[in-house]
């Protein structure tokens, strides 16, 4: 297991951002594209005969050995026809995605993070075109500048872009609210930065699907425009004006419709497939499961006896993130085992990869960060590789989280009783009564005074000790076996967090559940824990019983952080700090290495 998945990933690390390999319909689209364009631009050299050129004794054929779609009601041949009349058609439609996606995308981008009145000002003069009627003004242009479908498809871009730019603002205000973004700015970023390398990425698949579904539209637009002779002039041809000269003559001879409508129809399908796989690529970063290293693997997760051995063994597990060199480690070779009903307990410094562990065991480790080696056992099964559609069977429902700021696991939109009886009936399975009523038992549970008043509460009427309590709840919505509490304290003042602390160890008693519990607070780890894992730059370097390690920490680094817990300081003195580096198992192995090699030399 773990060969195969460095072995995937390793290819992955090779090429940085790569595009997952495209399916068949993505394939049959871009072929398809591929010659729609290449005959357009090609079309005097590729194109059997001139477009224009009449043979009447030749007319109104069926496809023929010399003209392969036949010829049309003046003996010009329909082939060569297209491939001429795919330039305008084309060359129409770019021209109004361009002008859609260009408009729309820097409006949206200006409106969705500035706010304020330059956001005001947007939406008022998108309300405003939104309310013309479309249709009559593209009327009005062609009449006055008859056969520029050019102009006309420019008009019907700009005047179109208000749905862009509406869109992309609404995903900028999104992303604008994030922790990230905020960090970003107090660091001293230019807005245009912020804008181009933080919120515009977050809103490429976005961007991606709609200009293609507006591609499709405008290829129609264009066609019946031609249609209804307010397009490219004939004699010229263009897809839609060989529509109308095929509707005169429909009933001696339909084949003359099948062509233009033909490649009409499959190039706007195609724009909706190609757009639909990109949109999926660019946000395949932080939409689907990192956990999953190839992509491949979706059959059912291989599963042991239940009940049999600990509830989680993580083998191993290494993680790393993509860069332009390769794969940049995180974590190395972590291993460690949760009994059932045990407390477990992950203490190191920030950075020393503790949440990147409970998100490698979630399945959510982030964008552009894979698993490089090793397995996430749980229960006999193991969830490396599996696809989202398997790991949601886990998430919520046997594994479950607390996120250590308790804010988010609560929107801000919707009251907290109707937030956690979505959640119930996801996870849990009931409805109606059954559900409202689970959601006062579980308020109950974690020891709210008034579970009723509290499920009526929004997000701004809760204290912290209340948000988390309510996030707590969240987590049990699914009955879990698991519960990952992401330093589940830090957020909260040292009252609240030792009731938080007693809370989830009620809970364990009742429920029978373990908990997985990551945290840089010795007095955490001296409360509830049963065992401990210390992790130093992303490795293991020691893990004992709570007891052993206070009682003989053996590595220096667990030495070190017990001597600076605050916990234990005497007045009038200073702090103590860690100062200096220390080993590793990785390091270790490395000299040890070295040291052979020298002594076989």
């Amino acid at each position: 297991m773990s060969t195969a998945v460095i072995s995937s990933t390793s290819a992955a690390a090779k090429a940085p951002g790569k595009l997952r390999r495209p399916s068949v319909p993505v394939i049959l689209a871009l072929t398809w594209l591929v010659i729609a364009v290449g005959g357009a631009l090609l079309a005097d050299v590729v194109a059997p005969f001139d477009p224009l050129k009449q043979e009447i004794l030749q007319a109104m054929q069926t496809p023929t050995p010399e003209h392969l779609l036949g010829t049309d009601v003046l003996g010009r041949d329909v082939l060569s026809r297209l491939m001429h009349g795919a330039g305008p058609t084309l060359s129409s439609v770019a021209v109004a995605v361009v002008a859609y996606t260009g408009i729309g995308l820097v409006l949206g981008l200006i409106a969705g993070y500035s706010g304020g009145w330059t956001d005001r000002a947007v939406v008022a003069l998108t309300s405003i075109v939104i309310a013309l009627p479309v249709i009559m003004v593209l009327f009005v242009v062609l009449s006055v500048f008859r056969g520029n479908t050019w102009l006309a498809m420019l008009v019907f871009g700009v005047l179109s872009s208000p749905i862009m730019t509406l869109l992309v603002r609404s995903s900028a205000i999104a992303v604008r609210n994030e922790l990230f973004v905020d960090a970003a700015r107090v660091s001293g970023l230019s807005p245009l930065y912020i804008v181009f390398r933080h919120v515009l990425p977050r809103s490429r698949g976005l961007i991606i699907v709609q200009g293609a579904v507006f591609g499709a539209t405008a290829l129609i637009v264009e066609s019946s425009l031609s249609y209804l002779g307010f397009g490219t002039v004939p004699p010229n041809p263009s897809w839609g004006n060989m529509i109308s000269e095929a509707s005169t003559v429909i009933t001696s001879v339909p084949w003359l419709l099948v062509p233009p409508g033909a490649v009409i129809a499959l190039t706007a399908l195609s724009l909706g497939v190609i757009g639909d796989s990109l949109r999926d690529s660019v946000s395949a970063g932080w939409s689907t499961s990192k956990l999953t290293p190839s992509g491949r693997r979706t059959e059912a997760p291989r599963v042991a006896e239940a009940g049999t051995g600990p509830l989680l063994a993580v083998r191993d597990l290494s993680v790393g993130y993509h860069s332009a060199g390769g794969i940049v480690p995180i974590v190395k070779d972590v291993s460690f085992e949760i009994g059932r009903g045990e407390t477990l307990g992950l203490v190191g410094e920030s950075g020393s990869g503790k949440t990147t562990v409970a998100f490698g065991v979630l399945g959510v480790i982030g964008e552009g960060v894979a698993v490089t080696g090793g397995s996430v056992v749980f229960d006999g099964a193991d969830l490396v590789g599996q696809s989202d559609a398997v790991l949601a069977q886990y998430r919520g429902k046997r594994i479950a989280y607390i996120a250590q700021e308790p804010m988010v696991a609560l929107g801000p939109s919707h009251r907290v009783g109707d937030q956690l009886r979505e959640a119930i009936e996801l996870n849990d399975g009931l409805t109606g009564e059954a559900a409202q009523q689970r959601v006062i038992e579980l308020l109950t549970l974690v020891e709210l005074r008034d579970p009723a008043g509290s499920a009526r509460k929004y997000l701004h009427e809760l204290s912290g000790g209340m948000a988390q309590r309510v996030s707590i709840a969240f987590a049990l919505a699914g009955r879990p076996e698991l519960l990952v509490a992401d330093e589940p304290t830090t957020a909260l003042d040292v009252t609240v967090q030792a009731g938080i602390l007693g809370l989830l160890m009620r809970l364990r008693e009742q429920t029978g559940m373990s908990v997985l519990i990551i945290t840089h607070d010795w007095g955490v780890i001296a409360d509830v824990c049963d065992r401990v894992v210390v992790m130093y730059k992303g490795e293991i370097v020691e893990q004992a019983t709570a007891e052993r390690i206070f009682a003989e920490p053996q590595h220096p680094y667990t030495q070190a952080l017990l001597t600076s817990n605050p916990h234990g300081a005497q007045p009038g003195q200073d702090l103590p700090v860690i100062t200096g580096t220390f080993t590793t198992p990785s390091m270790e192995r490395a000299a040890l290495a070295g040291a052979g090699t020298g002594a076989a030399s």
